[in-house]
């Protein structure tokens, strides 16, 4: 596979399988976006609009980040390394901040094991030297 069917190192497996990944969570948060327009009128602890903006920026942020991965280019890195830093830093701040159920806070220590998952996993592969050279080639 290589880029846009010129000649040149094909992509690493890794990065087609994080690309996937961090499409698969775009594709969910958009889902949450859609459910959000059908909200029925009920007391929220934020405002419907706040849900709306932050499903579309996560989703955005998921999309944008898994194209530019899937295509290897440099910007991806930051894009997953910063940006998903702080969409998580976002999502727990949601959680800590705005959640008032039980159920939401029992179940804390599996959101942690799943976050330390998902960032331990981002951080290996993108420390890969396959994965590296990949993101450093000339991608012009």
């Amino acid at each position: 596979m290589t880029h846009h069917g010129r000649p040149g190192r094909r992509r690493p497996l890794l990065v087609t399988w994080l690309s996937l990944g961090v499409l698969t969570l775009a594709v969910f948060t958009l889902g949450g976006w859609l459910a959000g327009l059908t909200l029925p009128e009920l007391p929220y602890s934020v405002p419907k609009a706040y849900l709306l903006g932050r499903n579309a920026l996560w989703a955005a942020w998921g999309g944008l980040t898994a194209m530019l991965a899937f295509l290897g280019r440099r910007s991806a890195v930051g894009l997953l390394r910063v940006g998903g830093l702080g969409v998580l830093g976002w999502y727990w701040a949601d959680r800590f901040l705005l959640t008032r159920s039980e159920y939401t806070r029992d179940r804390c220590p599996l959101a942690a094991l799943f976050t330390a998952l998902a960032v331990a996993s981002v951080a290996v592969i993108l420390s890969r030297p396959n994965v590296r050279e990949y993101f450093q080639e000339n991608r012009s």
